[in-house]
């Protein structure tokens, strides 16, 4: 048994694969890791080794992804600015009919860049890319094509905020601090802003022309973070 949970910490994936937030998803892997982790107590050795084995498995597929295996990751957070006060108003087949629009505008432009769509939140998404450059483009990408997509007369504006970093991937998720950084970029910017950090701005160095948001200010983030606005 001791052998085998040594041997999770060294092979590829997750070792700590198999507890129900590594598990959320659906895919066959998450199903029988569940599985496998209920039966830990009782058939701890059997369990131990299946979970050794559908951690991997769980780690191939991400990796086919080509985005989760990069020693970095850059994080893109994006919204609809003033959506919550519009839906307040509006009738809920027009908000899910926005929400469409807008969630297959903005996949469309991570997709199609090498990106992959964590999760959706809301009026909002997170985005996974394999480089800050990829990422910038796909936020301005969606944040052209956004305004299109007219719902009763509500002009939706997307602003976003890019991080970049080594977040932890749990499951079909990723968390930790550079996570929370670069959603707190998004909930500073303005409609058709990107905030980005400094780390993002060393990395593009001139491609992309950035500005010091020197009035900006992110909550529960480190001071030491620097915000810029990224310009097309």
């Amino acid at each position: 048994m001791a052998a085998v949970q040594a041997a999770r910490e060294v092979i590829p994936g997750d070792s700590d694969f198999g507890d129900p937030l590594s598990t959320s998803g659906t895919t066959p892997a998450h199903v029988l890791g569940r599985g496998a982790w209920t039966l830990r107590s009782r058939l701890s050795l059997l369990a131990e080794l299946a979970l050794a084995g559908l951690q991997v498995a769980d780690w191939l597929g991400e990796d086919l992804r080509g985005v989760s295996a990069a020693p970095e990751q850059s994080i893109l957070f994006t919204d609809l600015a003033g959506f919550s006060e519009w839906a307040l108003n509006a009738d809920d087949e027009k908000v899910a009919d926005l929400l469409r629009r807008v969630d297959a505008l903005i996949t469309d432009a991570v997709e199609t860049r090498d990106g992959v769509l964590v999760k959706r939140l809301g009026d909002g998404a997170m985005a996974i890319f394999p480089d800050c450059q990829l990422a910038l483009e796909a936020a301005f990408a969606a944040i052209a094509e956004v305004p299109r997509s007219q719902v009763d007369g509500y002009r939706p504006a997307l602003r976003a905020g890019l991080h970049v970093g080594q977040p932890q991937r749990i499951g079909q998720d990723f968390v930790g601090v550079d996570v929370n950084i670069a959603a707190r970029l998004c909930e500073a910017a303005s409609d058709d802003q990107v905030f980005v950090s400094g780390a993002v701005r060393e990395r593009i160095g001139d491609v992309w022309p950035t500005v010091a948001a020197a009035e900006a200010r992110l909550r529960g983030v480190p001071d030491d973070v620097s915000i810029y606005v990224a310009r097309n």
